[in-house]
């Protein structure tokens, strides 16, 4: 049981990792602006939202701590006392 779990655990945090890269693309918006004649050069402007990254960083922390936890319990030996 307790590895069926770890395996649980590591499948979670590759669907969380997924899931922190889509918040990512979510939260970047790059917008390319045209030249104007005698007055700009054409330039490209980068808008990032700060609740979508915020979510994104959040994803990362609790896939790592799910991936932490899901080897610890593969790789466990079911007769240790601990766990």
């Amino acid at each position: 049981m307790r590895k069926v779990l770890g395996w649980a655990e590591v499948l979670l945090a590759l669907l969380a990792v997924i899931g922190a890269v889509a918040c990512w693309n979510s939260g970047v918006r790059t917008t390319e602006f045209p030249a104007v004649p005698d007055v700009s050069p054409a330039y490209s402007g980068t808008f990032y939202s700060g609740s979508w990254i915020a979510l994104a960083a959040l994803a990362v922390i609790v896939g790592a701590l799910l991936l932490i936890d899901g080897v610890r319990r593969v790789l466990m030996d079911p007769s240790s006392p601990t766990g």
